[in-house]
């Protein structure tokens, strides 16, 4: 249903008038309505506060003005359904229309402006609840170009003339000089509201335009990754032993016999050193294959948090072609947030990570982009020539040539697994300190909804560092959703 005042407002009364207040509800019914005054009404009553509507669905009250010029809203509501509000306006000496105007030197774009003009209050006081709608007063709205204009104001008040737009912007004048008739122009000095930083919700990009000394850094990485797959000097040996390792255990004596009276070790590293290149730089070149193709930058989420004024919440899911969680970064990152004038945005924090499982997951792009295989052991077991390899090796009861080439695959998917896994054993955590700062477009609700920034850190791993500067772009997860 819809409930509405049959007087357009604000209804001008004077001092000790009695005015007859009708207010009706669609569909006609005969509906329960309820009259309260909302602000200071200065002894202002009504004769009934609860009234039963006719059948045509109207209703009314007698409205008692106050011996005081004043400001108040007359408020009508049906019981669990829809309300109404009607500015009232007490005055001894007439009544005058507001142009309320806005005068703003900022960067924010106002999209509409409300005005309220209440008497007997400052703007001081006001200014505490800013921007709320003050209770009892006069509002008007208006288009971002034009002035607010309020009419029915009471002339011989001391008045506050508020104007906001949404939760942005909000400014406020006092003005004692309208005349009973007449129109008068009232300029507000506006001001930005805060950032509500708590409502940052940003999918963010920290991308690198130069870092001194990365590629070193992720070189170093790189090596503890290939180490961790297949230790320099034991490839042969390393590679056998994860192929027992695959070995049913009811055949693995029949596997080490073999192993010992045929010299699969010297076959194995026979075998690995005719290949063009080996596994080693196979996964080197992968790896920088994949860090090409995909260079360092951090992908997450930015949240603002209720609970912790100053400072958000940054869960990393990608850093460059590898998932937050292959690169070792762990839980989300509690990073300073902070706003300076002008909605320039601050970010300070650090995030870990493991470079060296970074690597991994940079040689699995790689080997994607490289080959044809739809995984990393796949790629490996392609690289070594397992099929070969099975072919040389002598087999034994209930394991072939094709049986070996099948354990040979499977030895490579175990050592790159062991590989990962002792990396992330081993903890060995590299740290990126950033340092951003740059001007953000904020929505009406004065939440971030757009951020780019220019960002300085560093990149530490080990004793080496890397000197990073680059840039960010966030965009809000709505606008990305829709």
């Amino acid at each position: 249903m819809l409930l509405a005042f049959e007087e357009q407002g604000p209804l001008q009364l004077a001092p000790g008038e009695l005015r007859t207040v009708w207010v009706a509800g669609q569909p006609p019914a005969p509906y329960e309505v309820s009259f309260t005054l909302l602000g200071d009404a200065a002894g202002a009553w009504v004769d009934r506060t609860t009234v039963m509507a006719g059948a045509d669905g109207r209703a009314s009250v007698q409205l008692h003005a106050s011996s005081l010029g004043s400001t108040f809203r007359l408020r009508a509501a049906t019981k669990d359904g829809p309300a109404a509000e009607l500015g009232v306006s007490v005055s001894a000496e007439g009544f005058g229309t507001l142009r309320v105007i806005p005068v703003y030197q900022g960067k924010r774009l106002a999209k509409e402006w409300t005005a309220s003009v209440v008497a007997g209050i400052t703007c001081e006081e006001l200014a505490t609840a800013a921007p709320e709608t003050p209770a009892g007063a006069l509002v008007a709205h208006g288009g971002p170009n034009d002035p607010v204009e309020v009419p029915g104001a009471p002339v011989g008040l001391s008045l506050a003339v508020a104007l906001h737009s949404g939760r942005i912007l909000w400014g406020c004048t006092g003005e004692r000089e309208l005349q009973a008739g007449s129109s008068r122009d009232v300029w507000v000095p506006v001001r930005d509201l805060p950032v509500d930083l708590a409502a940052t919700s940003l999918n963010t990009k920290l991308t690198i335009a130069s870092a001194e000394g990365l590629d070193a850094l992720l070189d170093t990485a790189t090596e503890e990754m290939v180490d961790a797959f297949l230790p320099t000097g034991e490839e042969a040996a390393s590679l056998l032993d994860a192929m027992e390792r695959a070995t049913p255990p009811d055949e693995a004596s029949d596997f080490q016999a073999q192993r010992r009276e045929h010299g699969w070790d010297t076959a194995v590293q026979a075998h690995l050193a005719a290949r063009p290149v080996s596994l080693r730089d196979r996964c080197r070149g992968w790896a920088r294959a994949g860090q090409a193709a995909a260079p360092l930058a951090i992908h997450g989420k930015l949240s603002g948090l209720d609970d912790a004024p100053g400072s958000a919440r940054f869960e990393v899911s990608w850093l460059g072609s590898a998932t937050a969680e292959s690169a070792g970064v762990p839980a989300p990152e509690i990073m300073s947030w902070t706003a300076d004038p002008g909605d320039v945005l601050r970010l300070v924090g650090t995030f870990s990570w493991i470079p060296s499982l970074h690597a991994g997951g940079a040689a699995a792009f790689g080997a994607s982009l490289e080959t044809e295989a739809e995984s990393v052991s796949e790629a490996l077991a392609a690289a070594a020539d397992c099929a070969t390899l099975g072919e040389a090796l002598v087999g034994y009861a209930g394991c072939n040539s094709d049986c070996m080439a099948t354990r040979c695959a499977s030895a490579l998917k175990i050592r790159w697994n062991d590989g990962l896994e002792a990396l992330k054993r081993a903890r060995q955590t590299g740290k990126i300190v950033v340092n951003a700062s740059g001007r953000a477009q904020v929505n009406g609700a004065a939440a971030p909804v757009s951020w780019t920034a220019d960002w300085l850190g560093a990149i530490r791993y080990g004793g080496e560092e890397a000197s990073v500067e680059g840039v960010v772009d966030a965009v809000s997860t709505d606008v990305i959703a829709n």
